[in-house]
């Protein structure tokens, strides 16, 4: 952590940490992590975040190819 500032009587501290976005196979961007001290732990974060994201009900595997178009869009 950086030693802190003040400005207008608030106090300022700033720190480096390691920001993660991942895309699912249908380019929806997620923020999997915000706050990692370090670079492993960044990559370790985001992979749990995936597997917890995959194991909800009615979530489709991130390597699973998402369908094109609508149920409407199908010819009968």
């Amino acid at each position: 952590m950086e030693p802190a500032d003040s400005y207008k009587g608030w106090i300022i501290q700033s720190q480096k940490v390691f920001y993660v976005e991942v895309w699912d196979s249908r380019g929806n961007r997620h923020v999997a992590v915000q706050n990692a001290k370090t670079e492993e732990e960044a990559l370790e974060l985001a992979k749990n975040w995936i597997d917890k994201y995959e194991s909800k009900p009615g979530r489709m595997p991130i390597d699973v190819p998402h369908p094109f178009g609508d149920m409407i869009d199908m010819p009968f």
